[in-house]
């Protein structure tokens, strides 16, 4: 409070607030899971060195509430800002301009340092041949604004930072909506107020990006320069209340198979199956609707293909990240014309000319499908998202239009991942969680039906996975199983790796070994060792195995 005085008259409203002096004020320096779980909560937590958020909620609010507190200029002072625009533009010469390009926010900062002071001694504000002098209070919430709006968010900055966020919306004029990862759905303090903000806002955020929003064009899908991703709809033509836009953050390091174990999302025995599927070269798509977690889950166990595989990812804006160091990342342009695009489907049949190890779509929407499914016909495992909630629907999708699989291609597909987002009979909270894995076996010629097996399955009372593959897997028995070179009586031996590699992944687990790169590079020195190769599970491979973990 001492570095931040605004924070110290903000806590300091709220504590003689009526409204909020049933619920005590906590800071916490970092959120835990089990705070969500309380029904009325006041948590003050920081963002950066300059930004705060008060997230509270009390037994009868519908919704909670997220308070951004930030060194924001209070109304009478917001002419500093365009008095200090008028400082720098007559500051920028031709040279300059042309170097702002390449590195806009260190010759900005410059420029604020050479034409503002700060001043304990002045009142508020003067100016001086120099440019602007400021009280400390002044300079601070001055730095921070102009700082915001030319290189940051603007007053979304504070959420675009939040890193306990992952979704933000806006849904027109009034307040904007975020999906905090701890208290769920929250109403914030940062609102547009006029139709005419609110479209300038959105302009400008557009222009920045290099993807121009205009009522001929009113519907932009781009990707930020953090990595989150942009929908925009513009204008009251096409949106009743006028512009929205919906902000899909991803985390710069992807969250890690550990930490989905740790989360319940799946058990250790799911994903020891699903290395040794991506070890093997199996196809799969991570089913389930919007915002079950499905690109989550697919970044997270591509940790599991072998560290040597040359790995090629086609999206529409750029969501999944590899650890794995020959890795190409491809993605669709937009253009003017239809000539000038490049789609998927452009994407997916240049990558079949790349000899990759495997390909990986963002999403599967369209015809891109069909040569998705080519792909693997040819011997390029594929993995992808895909929308759909079961697997009669995932059929009916992928044999209709515009994907169009043939009925008998349908089974080039080897396995296919259920995920959702339900509601806990533990915390009484929806979670995300994998519901099901299928492999999928073939088409009966006679009935015309499809068969699959249900390998693991989601209890939704006890919120425990089940596995019923034991003696019952089409997959491990009849592909994984001759590939390791076991003869036919021998094929339940490769239950035995299933176990052992589940000891791996639970043995992580117990290490607190969470980080992204950190479980790609346990799993690296894993691979190819003799004890997880020869399918043993016995005393002996767990000392080996102990010993790699260990740096041994």
């Amino acid at each position: 409070m001492t570095k931040a005085p605004y924070l110290h008259e903000y806590v300091h409203r709220v504590v003689e607030d009526p409204a909020m002096s049933s619920v005590p004020l906590q800071f916490k320096t970092a959120l835990t899971r089990d705070l969500g779980l309380a029904k009325k909560f006041s948590i003050l937590y920081p963002v950066t060195d300059e930004i705060f958020i008060h997230t509270h909620k009390g037994i009868r609010d519908a919704y909670g509430n997220y308070t951004a507190v930030a060194p924001i200029l209070p109304p009478d002072k917001k002419y500093l800002i365009k008095r200090l625009e008028e400082l720098l533009a007559s500051s920028v010469d031709d040279r300059l301009a042309d170097k702002i390009a390449e590195d806009r926010e260190s010759i900005l900062r410059r420029l604020f340092d050479a034409k503002v002071e700060s001043s304990p001694s002045v009142g508020e504000v003067t100016e001086s041949s120099k440019g602007l002098v400021l009280s400390p209070q002044l300079y601070q919430r001055l730095r921070y604004e102009i700082l915001t709006d030319k290189i940051g968010m603007g007053p979304l900055e504070p959420l675009i930072k939040d890193p306990y966020i992952e979704d933000i919306s806006c849904d027109g004029v009034g307040p904007i909506f975020v999906e905090h990862k701890i208290f769920g759905s929250l109403k914030t303090s940062v609102e547009f107020t006029t139709p005419q903000d609110l479209d300038t806002f959105v302009i400008r955020l557009c222009e920045r990006i290099g993807r121009p929003v205009t009522p001929r064009r009113p519907i932009v899908d781009a990707s930020l320069p953090d990595g989150s991703r942009l929908n925009v709809v513009f204008g009251s033509d096409v949106s009743r209340r006028g512009s929205n836009f919906t902000i899909r953050k991803f985390a710069k390091v992807p969250m890690s198979v550990m930490q989905l174990v740790k989360f319940g999302t799946l058990n250790s025995k799911m994903a020891a199956y699903l290395w040794m599927m991506l070890e093997h070269g199996m196809s799969m798509f991570v089913c389930g609707e919007t915002a079950s977690g499905k690109t989550t889950t697919l970044n997270a166990i591509t940790a599991f293909i072998r560290p040597t595989a040359k790995v090629i990812t086609i999206e529409d804006t750029p969501e999944v990240f590899i650890p794995h160091p020959n890795w190409v990342s491809e993605c669709t342009r937009k253009g003017e014309s239809e000539g000038s695009s490049i789609e998927l489907f452009d994407l997916l049949k240049s990558a079949l000319r790349q000899r990759p190890n495997y390909i990986i779509v963002g999403e599967i929407r369209g015809r891109e499908g069909n040569i998705a499914f080519q792909a693997i016909q040819t011997g390029h495992p594929v993995i992808s998202t895909f929308h759909a909630a079961s697997m009669q629907k995932l059929i009916q999708r992928i044999t209709g239009d515009p994907i169009n699989i043939p009925p008998a291609y349908v089974d080039n597909l080897n396995l296919v991942v259920f995920q959702s987002s339900v509601k806990s009979p533990k915390t009484n909270r929806f979670e995300r969680r994998v519901t099901g894995i299928c492999e999928i076996i073939g088409i009966d010629p006679v009935e015309k039906s499809y068969n699959f097996i249900e390998i693991f399955s989601w209890d939704p009372v006890t919120d425990k996975h089940t596995f019923r593959g034991i003696g019952n897997s089409y997959l491990l028995e009849y592909k994984i199983a001759p590939m390791k070179g076991l003869a036919p009586k021998d094929v339940r031996k490769i239950y035995n790796e299933l176990e052992l590699r589940t000891y791996v992944i639970d043995k992580l687990v117990q290490m607190n070994v969470s980080d992204y790169y950190e479980v790609y590079g346990a799993i690296s020195k894993i691979y190819d060792n003799p004890y997880v190769a020869d399918m043993s599970f016995d005393n002996l491979a767990i000392k080996a195995v102990d010993k790699i973990l260990r740096g041994g």
